[in-house]
């Protein structure tokens, strides 16, 4: 049965063709102190400066890595492409339908299973092959080629990206930010929603493994999550910053990948 609040029209994914090369992703030591000068007064809770340099640690050792061509949906997944998915097979609505958020916001309160039966769907309807990008896609795509902080350049904005310091209270239409994507093209990587990549926290190369309230909330293997969302603060934009499904948030979106 077609839900009152869903379209079931399917808009068409616009793609952005990320081209082949290496990149040096995550943190060095220098930049993960910067990055702690900037954020510690101005997170979302005081007491979260206690594990802040922990969870910025995930980011190092910063290392050479290769990354293929591939291409990447231009904006998240939105209410009105997720609402068709929902209309067509009954599966379950996700929070942002329940609650009739309007189609051109990203969709989210999607889990893995969720994500893994839409990818499954759009696989069915089109031919092509769907997926998530993985953590290292996402922070290439972010980055540029100038290896931005933020996916919209090196210093943070808030009018540039839907975080909880640009107060806007909730989610925002993908193409509000529109006119600052990144280097390569791609929309509202910073803010929104946070998105899922196909990649489990691990440490990098020669890093250690970081115990923290991700890991006491979802056990030593999670999926790591990009981008910051409007419930959370501007250092989770830092193209970077390693996240993860915390219970206490819910503003957790995906883009398409190919």
């Amino acid at each position: 049965m077609t839900l009152a609040f869903v379209r079931p029209a399917l808009e068409p994914v616009e793609l952005m063709p990320i081209p082949a090369g290496a990149f040096q992703m995550g943190s060095t030591e220098e930049e993960v102190e910067r990055a702690m000068l900037r954020w510690k007064s101005a997170l979302i809770k005081p007491d979260y400066h206690l594990s802040f340099g922990a969870w910025l640690r995930k980011e190092m050792p910063q290392h050479r890595q290769e990354v293929a061509a591939f291409q990447l949906a231009r904006f998240p997944v939105t209410n009105q492409q997720y609402g068709a998915f929902v209309a067509q097979t009954g599966h379950a609505p996700a929070t942002s339908l329940r609650q009739g958020l309007p189609d051109d916001h990203p969709v989210w309160g999607v889990n893995a299973a969720d994500i893994a039966r839409y990818l499954e769907w759009t696989r069915q309807r089109t031919g092509q092959a769907w997926r998530l990008p993985t953590e290292a896609e996402w922070e290439y795509a972010a980055r540029g080629p100038e290896h931005w902080d933020y996916p919209f350049g090196d210093t943070f904005d808030a009018r540039l990206c839907n975080t909880r310091e640009a107060g806007l209270g909730g989610t925002t239409s993908v193409t509000r930010y529109a006119a600052h994507p990144t280097a390569y093209g791609v929309c509202d990587m910073a803010g929104n929603v946070e998105e899922w990549t196909s990649t489990d926290y691990a440490p990098y190369p020669g890093g250690r493994f970081i115990e923290d309230n991700l890991t006491e909330a979802l056990g030593p293997v999670y999926p790591v999550l990009r981008g910051g969302s409007a419930e959370c603060g501007g250092d989770l934009a830092r193209c970077a910053r390693r996240h993860g499904p915390h219970p206490n948030f819910n503003l957790f979106g995906f883009r398409l990948a190919l």
